[in-house]
Parts: structure tokens; sequence; C-alpha cells
């Protein structure tokens, strides 16, 4: 904790930002938070749909949602939104960009989908993944075969009308050699924002954008406010998916595609909550840890920003509520 205390510290004079006792614990707070992990290992756990998924002892946070079920949340948080199926019917050929490629849940369920309307439809698939995993459980049928058929083609190879190639390694280096790619849907699904924020910032989701064709779609379980105000800045039109598992829904979002964006109040709160500023990550090769501290300064930024202005507001009212307009 007290080397976290000193990078905090150490961060907020290199950017001109004073901390009193107060804010310094409180970013340590949040920071630590965020960072803290159980010492366990990986494990296979059974989700609320009966489908198996992978427990990360490294991030501490399972593959996919315990809650929804894994095959649940790959087909209603990633294969329906992004219309991949309608398009692969009408085109005859789609392409997908999965950032993340973990277990191949989500490629897998939306391969058998496709092929179940549109059996001839040509299909390429581009992952982004730092390793490949050995212990990958199958899922059951009917999507158990076209997991299979992705498992075998790894790490690159083409087989049945399907094109599959995994881009191993630092993703926010690979991501570049995306030259010529322009996707009809990304399947965003990499570990949650605070545990693996260098896959979430400004910069990465700019470079995701430039491989993405104008009309397609992006789609992820997250409904994180410095994702989703990331999206915005960057010019894309964001709504969200259907609820699955939890209160919240995921997040969609289209540089030119139909959506119906997010309502009056998600709106609000990616304006007026100080924890709506993206991560940063200029250059994509940042610390994570860095990359959070950077981000909660940010957040304190904001906050300071919006207690002022309360303040000030408070001030300039009248008693009977109304903007006080000069001298009694």
């Amino acid at each position: 904790m007290e080397l976290l205390r000193k990078l905090i510290d150490a961060r907020a004079r290199s950017l001109g930002i004073g901390l009193d006792d107060v804010e310094r614990e409180r970013v340590l707070r949040d920071i630590a938070r965020w960072t803290a992990r159980k010492r366990e290992g990986d494990r296979l756990v059974k989700t609320e749909d009966g489908s198996y998924t992978l427990w990360s002892g490294e991030f501490g946070e399972p593959y996919h949602s315990l809650t929804a079920g894994a095959v649940r949340e790959s087909l209603e948080k990633f294969v329906l939104p992004s219309r991949i199926v309608e398009k692969a019917t009408l085109r005859g050929r789609v392409r997908i960009l999965d950032v993340g490629f973990g277990l191949g849940y989500n490629v897998a369920v939306a391969l058998c989908k496709i092929k179940k309307v549109a059996p001839k439809a040509q299909v390429e698939i581009i992952s982004l993944e730092k390793d490949l995993r050995r212990d990958i459980p199958i899922l059951p049928e009917p999507y158990g075969r076209f997991h299979e058929l992705i498992i075998e083609l790894l790490p690159e190879g083409e087989r049945e009308g399907v094109s599959v190639r995994v881009l191993l390694g630092d993703a926010r280096k690979r991501v570049r050699s995306l030259i010529g790619f322009y996707a009809d849907a990304v399947f965003h699904d990499p570990f949650s924002p605070y545990k693996n924020p260098e896959m979430w910032s400004l910069e990465f989701l700019d470079m995701i954008k430039r491989s993405m064709d104008p009309e397609g779609y992006w789609v992820s379980y997250t409904s994180s406010l410095p994702v989703r105000r990331a999206l915005m800045d960057l010019g894309f039109r964001v709504g969200s998916s259907k609820p699955v598992g939890r209160k919240r829904g995921g997040t969609v979002a289209t540089l030119m595609g139909q959506l119906n964006t997010l309502g009056p109040s998600e709106k609000k709160r990616l304006v007026t909550s100080p924890f709506s500023v993206p991560f940063r990550d200029p250059g994509l090769e940042r610390d994570p840890l860095e990359i959070l501290v950077d981000y909660r300064l940010s957040v304190l930024l904001r906050e300071r920003e919006l207690s002022s202005g309360r303040r000030e507001g408070a001030r300039t009212e009248s008693p009977s509520g109304g903007l006080l307009s000069g001298s009694m």
C-alpha cells in the first residue's frame, strides 16, 4: 500500500496536482480496490445456464458471466446486438474482430447462428489474444461442433467457409497490423475495465475504430462510464443491449449504423459523473496501474470542478431559488 501511495504522490506532482490527506486516501482506496486480487488458481466453473467457463486467477474474475450463463451472455450481449447474423444473410460474407479470444465462445456462438440461416456464408474472424489456453471447455451442442472447428483451426486456418486468425501477444501492438481489415462486428470482451484498463483506453478503442466498417457494430458486456465516454468522444453513437444476468445492459456502438441511443438519464451520467472520463494510454504502452492512477487523478479533478460549480451555484442563488442579479 505504501508503494501505491508513493506512486500516486509522484504522478500527482508530475501533473501539478496538489493532494490533501483526504483526497489522497480516497484515490488510494479506489485504486487498491480496483487492483485487489485473491490468490487463487484457474478453475472450471459452472454458469447459470448450465454451460461452463473458467475462472482467471490472474484477473480474479470469470471469463463469462456466472449469473447470466456463458452461452446466454455470448448470444445476448455479443451475437444478437451485433446484427452479424442478419448481415451474413444479406451479404453472404462477414468479418468479425474478436478482442479477447478467451475461450472462443463468442465467435463459436456467432458462427453457429450464422451457418444455421446462411450455410454458404463466408466468415472471416480475426482475434486478439495475449496467449491461447490449452484447457478450453467445449460448448454444448448445437454450438460444440462450431467451437471444435474454431479450436482446430487455431492459431490460423481456413475450412468450410470459415477463416480464423489469432494475433498473439500484446493486443495494443498487434492491432496495428489490421491493415485493410474492416469488421462488420467487433466483439470487445477483455476482462473488466478496472482489471484490464489497457484494453479499454481511448487510444486502443480508436485503433479498433479504424478497423471497423462504418456501418458495423461494436458490442461489449460492459456499461462502464469511462468506456462509454471514450466511445462517444471517438464519434460513435452509443446505446445499450438488454440486461442479462444483472440490472444494467451491455454497450452497443456504431459510427453510421442504425441504433437506439442511450436515454436521457444515461446521457446525463456521461456528462455529470466525475467517473465518466476515459482511460488514457498515449503510445499504447503504459502499465495498467499507471493508467488507473492517471484515471483516478482525472476523476479527482472532475470532482473538484463539480464541487466548485455547486458552491458557485449556491452563492448565486437567492433564498427563493432565483438567481441574484445585483445588490439590494
